[in-house]
């Protein structure tokens, strides 16, 4: 009985010391990158998002309320190449309402037609307040039930700090949204090759019903200001949401998306915000490899000891 006893208490001192052998041979296992702070910005509120995972690298003052201008246009382009894709190359409804729309024009008028695709062209590049309104009547029926639609598309996309009431994004109380939540609305929107393919024109040959065409181009200079992979997004201009911009670059198939509103710097600062997105995801992808090479004996031992969590 005593020479079990004892076979066991070697066998358990043994197996302890082997343990602790393994302990001190194994290697502490990759540690997630630490990201540095944000980049300074003279804007009051931004954003930068991976287009691939949704992830938002930083922020400042992110979910602070901001009026987004025409950067409203996103998400009532997408709304319409979703909901009125059906409708794209029929006449888009013109108005009194539309052609009376503040600020910047396309210059719809009811005796020259449009499709309601060169219309949505109209909208993005040159920015029109009356294509957005036009583009609301046609897709939902009337604006009202647009801006409806709107509300409850920006909530199925994840959005919960914004409201929309009206498709343009001209002033109003009621018309808000944030860095954060435009960032997600971009993102959601740029999965949607139809919208990459508006937004990435520098130039577009708007062709009339009665054959007339026009040479509109993008109002959004960062498509020219040389950052590699820059594809859309959407400039914005009021007195209440001072000069902003969502800006995206896509860079070794991975897509990254910059906010930034009332910011007199905003075709510089978000080159920076981009440049900070691309660096953090790459020390993420950096950090993904480490952990798939580490040694499975490795990874068991850091997971029995809590220094990796289980997969």
């Amino acid at each position: 009985m005593k020479k079990w006893i004892k076979a066991v208490l070697l066998a358990v001192v043994v197996c302890g010391a082997a343990a602790g052998a393994a302990v001190a041979m194994t290697p502490p296992p990759p540690q997630p990158p630490v990201l540095p702070p944000p980049p300074a910005t003279r804007a009051v509120s931004a954003a930068v998002i991976d287009g691939n995972t949704g992830e938002i690298y930083a922020d400042k003052d992110g979910n602070a309320r901001i009026n987004p201008a025409s950067t409203t246009k996103i998400l009532t382009c997408i709304l319409a190449l979703e909901e009125g894709h059906g409708l794209l190359d029929a006449d888009a409804v013109i108005s009194p309402r539309a052609m009376a729309q503040d600020g910047t024009n396309l210059g719809l008028r009811p005796d020259l037609p449009l499709s309601l695709r060169e219309v949505l062209y109209g909208m993005m590049l040159v920015s029109g307040n009356d294509a957005a309104v036009a583009v609301a009547e046609t897709v939902g029926g009337s604006y009202d039930r647009f801006i409806e639609m709107m509300n409850e598309k920006s909530a199925s996309i994840g959005v919960s700090h914004s409201h929309f009431a009206n498709p343009n994004g001209l002033t109003d109380p009621d018309h808000y949204t944030t860095a954060r939540d435009m960032v997600k609305i971009a993102r959601y929107a740029m999965g949607n090759p139809e919208f990459r393919d508006i937004v990435r024109e520098k130039t577009h040959n708007m062709v009339y019903r009665d054959g007339m065409y026009r040479i509109v181009e993008n109002r959004n200079e960062f498509l020219d200001s040389g950052y590699p992979g820059a594809n859309g997004v959407k400039t914005g201009m009021t007195d209440a949401a001072g000069e902003c911009l969502v800006a995206s670059a896509e860079q070794d198939g991975r897509l990254m998306i910059a906010a930034v509103y009332h910011d007199e710097e905003r075709w510089e600062d978000v080159k920076v915000w981009l440049d900070y997105g691309f660096q953090a995801a790459r020390m993420e992808a950096a950090y993904e490899a480490a952990l798939a090479a580490e040694p499975p004996f490795y990874k068991w031992v850091n997971q029995m000891l809590g220094r990796e969590p289980h997969a």
